[in-house]
């Protein structure tokens, strides 16, 4: 990844612990790919199976000062997603996650973050939890969000895992495997029927209900197609900010658009139960048709 890190130490044979300005970074660098993931939002920002470039996408104008929600990579939307709660997207992403385990493997690495109450986020959202996200970093991506309900009551979620996914050019690419019908966040939530698959000649904002739990986007213009295997969703949504949109957004490239497709793993409404000792995974891997198996 193209990006200045300052190095801190180094944790395991291929991670080290960096620096980008307040954010503290980890740096893989494994015989079978190189990512980074950030501690603040315990973000994936860049994933590359050896050989290639990064799967995921991540602005220049991301603002690294610990409490701006990180643009691009792929964040972490909990206990809510979208604006069914404030913050927009909840509040996991804009708080600081503590390094659980790094473990080597000969096939990659796997890195374990923790995130648990606070009095920030019971002040946003009153119960106790203890969230875990495990990177499982091979020639695959995988990122598996565990929640558990360390409370005394029954509590309720939503969510979603909120890939940026790297494409030369947006406005060639198309999604498969989404089925038949969706939700239209332009039209209000309005039910529409599908085409089959999804193109991005403009904006896109969609919640697709009945997708497979693999999609495919397939990127002519930059020879790749990139699967998405999701697992705990109950829809995937799929977003591209269009031009206007981006512009708009100051932690967003102006031509951003054009280099990303979003597929979430996402649970769109906040009414997912999860009673005390109970715990819910949300689980998204991302991968090269190269690695295909």
């Amino acid at each position: 990844m193209s990006m200045s890190l300052l190095f801190e130490r180094q944790l395991s044979a291929s991670v080290d612990l960096c620096y980008r300005q307040s954010v503290p970074i980890l740096r893989v660098s494994h015989p079978s790919c190189a990512a980074t993931i950030s501690l603040f939002g315990g973000h994936l920002l860049s994933f590359a199976p050896t050989g290639e470039s990064s799967l995921v996408w991540m602005s220049r104008n991301a603002v690294y000062d610990a409490q701006t929600p990180l643009r691009g990579g792929v964040p972490i939307c909990w206990p809510w997603f979208g604006q069914s709660g404030s913050p927009s997207h909840g509040f996991a992403r804009r708080q600081m996650w503590q390094l659980a385990q790094v473990d080597e493997q000969p096939d990659g690495v796997i890195v374990q973050l923790k995130l648990s109450e606070s009095a920030q986020s019971m002040a946003l959202w009153p119960h106790r939890f203890e969230a875990t996200v495990t990177f499982t970093l091979t020639q695959k991506a995988t990122i598996s969000l565990a929640v558990t309900n360390t409370d005394q009551h029954d509590w309720t979620m939503g969510g979603a895992l909120h890939s940026y996914l790297t494409v030369a050019d947006s406005e060639q690419a198309y999604v498969d495997g989404v089925g038949n019908q969706y939700l239209d966040n332009f039209s209000a939530g309005a039910a529409q029927p599908a085409p089959g698959k999804v193109t991005f000649e403009s904006p896109v904002d969609r919640i697709y209900t009945e997708a497979r739990d693999t999609l495919s986007l397939t990127d002519p213009a930059g020879n790749r197609r990139v699967y998405v295997t999701n697992q705990g969703a109950t829809s995937a949504v799929i977003w591209n900010p269009g031009q206007a949109a981006s512009v708009q957004m100051a932690d967003m490239d102006d031509d951003g658009y054009q280099h990303f497709v979003c597929i979430e793993a996402a649970l769109e409404q906040p009414d997912t139960l999860v009673s005390p000792g109970q715990t819910y995974t949300l689980a998204t891997t991302l991968y090269d048709e190269k690695a295909r198996r």
